[in-house]
């Protein structure tokens, strides 16, 4: 597998729960779920339908879900602002460039994350929306329970 920057295999998505504290809700094992998140400075033409995502819990919640690109980017708010936290709203109302990932639930530990030079840094990334190169992908998908796949 490669392992370059170029490699721009699947999304890493940033899931922060003080912003949307009813997250628990609708990322469930038993069902898939849309959310849109913001793309940030990520190039539109790269993001289309069917690219493997992985959304990062922030606050060490870890690996939360995995799924795949439902749309392309979308100059729009997000559907579910109302969901937000009340003092983020008005931003998630807003429009800007997003994607709608359908996700479900799993669960990898941001420690046992943490035990893997090429996962242990993923956590501190700044941006909602980052890519993963394919041996990144892999290497957590690989810690997914099998129970949960």
């Amino acid at each position: 597998m490669k392992n370059n920057a170029s490699d721009k295999y699947a999304l890493l998505l940033k899931l922060n729960p003080i912003h949307w504290p009813v997250w628990k809700k609708y990322i469930t094992p038993d069902q898939e779920y849309s959310v849109w998140f913001k793309i940030g400075r990520r190039k539109s033409e790269e993001i289309e339908p069917g690219i493997p995502v992985v959304v990062l819990g922030t606050h060490e919640l870890g690996i939360l879900a995995k799924g795949e690109t439902g749309t392309g980017i979308e100059f729009r708010s997000d559907p579910d602002w109302d969901q937000a936290s009340p003092g983020w709203q008005e931003e998630y109302k807003r429009p800007c460039n997003r994607v709608c990932a359908k996700i479900k639930s799993v669960k990898v530990p941001l420690a046992v994350l943490n035990k893997y030079p090429t996962l242990e840094g993923l956590h501190k990334r700044r941006e909602t929306t980052t890519w993963l190169n394919s041996e990144q992908y892999y290497e957590i998908i690989s810690l997914i329970p099998k129970v949960q796949s």
